[in-house]
Formats: C-alpha cells, structure tokens, sequence
C-alpha cells in the first residue's frame, strides 16, 4: 500500500540530512587526514514507509556504540537518492521559517539565523517577514530583503 507524503515533511527531512551533512563534513575537514573513508548510506524518502525506514536505520546506528562512534566522527554519512536530492519548496527556508497567515506573502522565522542565502530563497510573492525574538538576521540578509521590499518585523513573543 502506498502513501502520500506530505511535501512539507518530506522537504523538513532534506533539510535536516542537509544540514546534517554540512556538519559531518566539517567536523571530518578538522580531523585530520588520518581519519577513515566515509561510508555512504543512500536513502530513498518517498513514503511514510520510506521515512519510517529511514528513522529506524538511524535508531539502530545509535543503539550500535561504533556505529554511533562512526557515525558522529563524519565515517557514516547519509545521502538522498533520487529527486529528494533536488531541494524545493520550503527546504530552502531556514531552521524554524514557516509560511504565514496569507498563503506565502509573510513569511515567519521562529528561530535560527536568517542567512542571505535564506532571504534569496524566499518565495518572490513574500511582502513581509515576521522574525521571533531570538533570531538572527545578518547583515547581508537584511541588505538583500530590503532591496527586495520585504518588511522586517519582530515578534513579541
């Protein structure tokens, strides 16, 4: 049986493996150059079925104390397959950004730093962007969302 899988989860996945990778890699391009070839796992997200397989890969790689060893020092490193390697929609937002009340003209960030990268990938029909108490905007990011006529606001909260 096949099931739908919810674009906004399936982009929430590539983005964590993303960010994850990013990490991988910078940690192993401080170990060293004696450090042993990384071990690439492919991963294909497709369905709930698929993600549910997934997560159980990474619970046994935890349970496994030289897995986890392998796996935090960068030698086990997790890949997608296929389309889900193509970033889309929401995976280029940042940590925490989610579309606002009027179906993409605001856009909300609830924590997390706002990048000039992020602030390229926001869809062009953004007008606003709600930014929570603790987020971090850099200066290169408020420059490039000005240009583009977005409004900066701050929440309360």
């Amino acid at each position: 049986m096949s099931v739908a899988v919810d674009p906004e989860v399936a982009a929430l996945v590539r983005e964590v493996l993303a960010e994850e990778v990013a990490r991988l890699r910078a940690e192993k391009g401080r170990g060293g150059t004696g450090a042993p070839a990384a071990r690439e796992e492919r991963v294909r997200i497709r369905s709930d079925a698929d993600l549910r397989n997934f997560a159980r890969r990474v619970l046994e790689l935890a349970e496994d104390r030289e897995a986890r060893r392998a796996f935090d020092a960068g030698r086990i490193v997790f890949r997608l397959d296929g389309d889900e390697a193509r970033p889309t929609g929401s995976a280029s937002r940042p940590p925490g950004a989610r579309l606002g009340e009027d179906a993409g003209h605001v856009e909300t960030v609830e924590r997390g730093l706002l990048s000039e990268r992020h602030a390229e990938r926001l869809p062009r029909e953004t007008k606003r962007i709600r930014l929570g108490r603790r987020v971090r905007l850099t200066p290169l990011a408020r420059d490039r969302l000005r240009r583009r006529g977005i409004v900066i606001e701050r929440m309360e909260q």
